[in-house]
């Protein structure tokens, strides 16, 4: 049948989005946004800093955790007791935007 391609020893394996931005499929969800779309992993540990999806009052958001606090989008600080309400749903791993709009008349 032929001699093996020298070349088969520097062939790469298809690269795999799944495997590049979901590292764990069964704890991943996609959050809808305006423009685009986020997976949040709600087995990620959070730390300082990282964004975050939530439940806070029957609402969902984003926003940035702290040791102490949570600044939402909308820049709204929620710390001490009112913290202990917030559900956080997961860390925020991969955001997927739209960059261009067919819409737009070209000049």
């Amino acid at each position: 049948m032929g001699f093996p391609s020298p070349a088969q020893d520097y062939i790469e394996p298809r690269l795999s989005l799944n495997s590049v931005f979901i590292p764990n499929p069964a704890t991943t969800f996609r959050v809808d946004i305006p423009d685009g779309f986020l997976l949040v992993d709600s087995a990620a540990k959070v730390k300082p800093g990282n964004r975050i999806a939530y439940q806070w009052n029957g609402y969902s958001g984003l926003g940035k955790m702290y040791r102490n606090s949570l600044v939402t989008e909308e820049g709204e600080v929620i710390e001490g007791e009112p913290l202990n309400d917030v559900i956080v749903l997961g860390k925020v791993t991969c955001e997927v935007r739209h960059v261009y709009d067919d819409g737009r008349p070209t000049i």
